[in-house]
């Protein structure tokens, strides 16, 4: 959780030295508080301090990067959890869920016109970024079918969900050996 600019300048050294470029401390904390400088500015700043101001300043959300034959989502990595307190830099991934327990052409059916989906908004180009595929079955046989579907269509990312995890694993080693 950031900290504000007075929990700062508790933790520094508050000798006014105007070293960093502030007259004092406080303008100093004041300015790292809203990430305008860094804290390698502070020349007296204990290594106690800088680990608990470097640990209050890592993003809340660690950045998670899907990447497959050129297309990435990333997600994470933000130091702010609403939008009128900054700019988020990684845009929200859009997913289209497909489940198993439909039959390779139903889920190619879904996957094609989502593959080519495009819409501009207010300038914007929104499409799917990848496609989310849910073992409802709990066949690893079946979710190798569904995500062995969803690649002939589309080399997008995909997110592998089941609450049993050999199931992902098995389905894995199926569609790696199958795989188109």
């Amino acid at each position: 959780m950031a900290l504000s600019g007075i929990q700062i300048y508790k933790l520094l050294p508050q000798t006014n030295c105007k070293e960093c470029g502030f007259p004092t401390c406080l303008a100093f904390a004041m300015k790292l508080a809203a990430k305008q400088v860094e804290l390698s500015a502070c020349p007296y700043v204990t290594e106690e301090s800088k680990a608990q101001l470097a640990e209050s300043a890592a993003p809340p959300i660690r950045l998670v990067t899907l990447k497959s034959n050129g297309y990435e989502v990333k997600a994470g990595n933000e130091v702010v959890m609403f939008r009128h307190e900054k700019t988020f830099y990684n845009k929200p991934g859009l997913f289209v869920r497909i489940q198993d327990n439909e039959t390779a052409e139903a889920i190619k059916a879904k996957v094609e016109p989502a593959e080519k989906y495009i819409a501009n908004y207010v300038g914007i180009d929104l499409f799917i970024d990848g496609f989310a595929i849910e073992s409802t079955t709990g066949s690893a046989d079946q979710f190798a079918a569904a995500l062995s579907a969803v690649r002939t269509v589309s080399h997008r990312p995909v997110i592998l969900i089941s609450q049993d995890p050999t199931v992902i694993a098995a389905g894995l080693r199926l569609w790696m050996v199958n795989a188109p």
